[in-house]
């Protein structure tokens, strides 16, 4: 048997990580175990990473504002090495072994830790890429503590709902920051054009455009609704047209008895008459023709909000 002194071991450790492509040459396809990659992957989307480093002074992010953000690759790999340093043995040689090795399995890490990110499920949503930019905002509002549920579409450009072929931006974290906090943190894979920030979809409900109660008992309540023409082919698909101007009158709905109580049978059949008619409409049209979207509001990159 051989014997080697602990010098020439340190001697040959330090020849075979000499070089960092030799190691990368040596090592091959590296795997990162699934749990490192996991947490690792968190720490990407700035999950545990104090506020103070987020928004480093107040004024940065004064209340009811929204801040838009692009992570910084090079931030982004000095976060991930100091994570990964655990261990290291440090030296003031940056061309040592430890740093060598490093230099080798940086970029494996980085990779594994981005594809192990989480990433939120949704129909709709364009598959990331390993070369997009991570975008994102901050929203700092009474909004954000009013309404928990707020909800967030983020489209690139030249695919958004006004271009007529939208793609959803995959959201890999959308968090209020605090239990009763007052500040939205939303990050996305792949470069943010447009931001629509929503109330959540559960509040969607039946709705009309204007209601003025009447003057005196037993007289009628004054109502209007605003729609659409539409058509509905055999398949189910809808067709939109023109806007019906002026509004839909639909006062006489309404019980004169009970003012703020609506006939859904002679609503249906206002409805109908401006829309078609020569066809009645059915309970499907009627929930197309009565749904009030959420409240929602838009930015746009280098237009108005």
């Amino acid at each position: 048997m051989t014997m080697f002194s602990r010098a020439a071991r340190q001697q040959a450790i330090q020849a075979a990580f000499a070089d960092p492509a030799t190691i990368t040459a040596t090592l091959g396809d590296v795997t990162v175990p699934d749990d490192i990659a996991a947490w690792l992957g968190r720490l990407l989307t700035m999950a545990g990473v104090p506020f103070g480093y987020l928004v480093p002074d107040e004024g940065m992010l004064p209340p009811e504002s929204i801040r838009f953000f692009r992570l910084d690759e090079r931030w982004v790999t000095a976060l991930l090495d100091g994570a990964f340093s655990l261990g290291r043995n440090l030296t003031s040689e940056a061309t040592g072994a430890s740093a060598n090795l490093d230099a080798a399995l940086i970029g494996p890490v980085t990779a594994s830790a981005k594809a192990a990110a989480p990433l939120r499920p949704r129909a709709g949503v364009a598959a990331p890429t390993s070369d997009s930019a991570w975008t994102g905002f901050l929203m700092r509002s009474r909004v954000v503590a009013s309404y928990p549920g707020l909800g967030v579409n983020v489209y690139p450009e030249g695919s958004t709902p006004e271009s007529g072929n939208p793609v959803l931006l995959p959201v890999r974290r959308l968090d209020r920051l605090g239990p009763a906090g007052d500040t939205l943190f939303c990050l996305v894979h792949g470069d943010a054009y447009q931001v629509d920030v929503h109330e959540a979809p559960e509040l969607l409900h039946y709705g009309i455009d204007t209601y003025t109660a009447p003057a005196n008992p037993g007289q009628a309540a004054a109502a209007t609704k605003n729609l659409r023409r539409f058509s509905r082919a055999a398949d189910g698909s809808v067709t939109l047209g023109d806007v019906i101007d002026p509004p839909v009158q639909i006062g006489q709905a309404f019980r004169t008895r009970s003012p703020r109580v609506v006939r859904m049978t002679d609503l249906a059949a206002a409805l109908a008459a401006a829309n078609n008619p020569a066809l009645p409409i059915d309970s499907a049209e009627m929930g197309f023709a009565m749904t009030e979207g959420v409240g929602m509001v838009s930015f746009v990159a280098g237009g108005s909000q």
